[in-house]
């Protein structure tokens, strides 16, 4: 159908929804012959009234701001959260340290008592004669125990 051929039942109120926004959207546009120009002011009016009453719902603007913003949100704590685990993990890239259980230790308390209890757990072995046990353990913890002073300063 012909915009013209709308016109006279769009002033009768006899047009549909769907016929309406199409004459609207013909009016908006460039394209108006000179002998329909004077109806141009008439639906440029009613779209803006339109469009006043009935503005483009900013919910879903809202709502895809809102989602966009709650996954940066658990991206960002993902992330650091990551590089916090990662980071007590790592060991200095200069100096001593020992790693104990996967972990990376540099506080001299730590190691000695981790390094006494595990020397001790391997002199309860039947390794060594009965009588000669005790002095090797001592001699042996206390000599690791030295050099373990040395190369960490307290």
């Amino acid at each position: 159908m012909k915009i013209e051929q709308l016109l006279e039942p769009y002033f009768e109120g006899l047009t549909s929804a769907e016929e309406e926004a199409k004459l609207r959207r013909f009016f908006m546009s460039d394209d108006v012959p000179d002998n329909l120009m004077m109806y141009k002011p008439l639906f440029v009016y009613f779209d803006s009234e339109i469009t006043k009453s009935h503005p483009k719902s900013s919910y879903a603007r809202t709502t895809i701001i809102l989602w966009l913003s709650g996954a940066a949100a658990c991206t960002a704590i993902l992330i650091g959260s990551f590089f916090i685990t990662t980071q007590q993990n790592r060991c200095p890239e200069k100096g001593n340290y020992v790693m104990i259980d996967g972990r990376c230790h540099t506080d001299a308390a730590t190691i000695r008592k981790t390094m006494q209890m595990t020397l001790q757990e391997v002199s309860d072995g039947n390794e060594f004669p009965s009588d000669a046990k005790p002095v090797y353990v001592i001699d042996m913890v206390e000599n690791q125990l030295k050099e373990f002073d040395f190369l960490f300063d307290e």
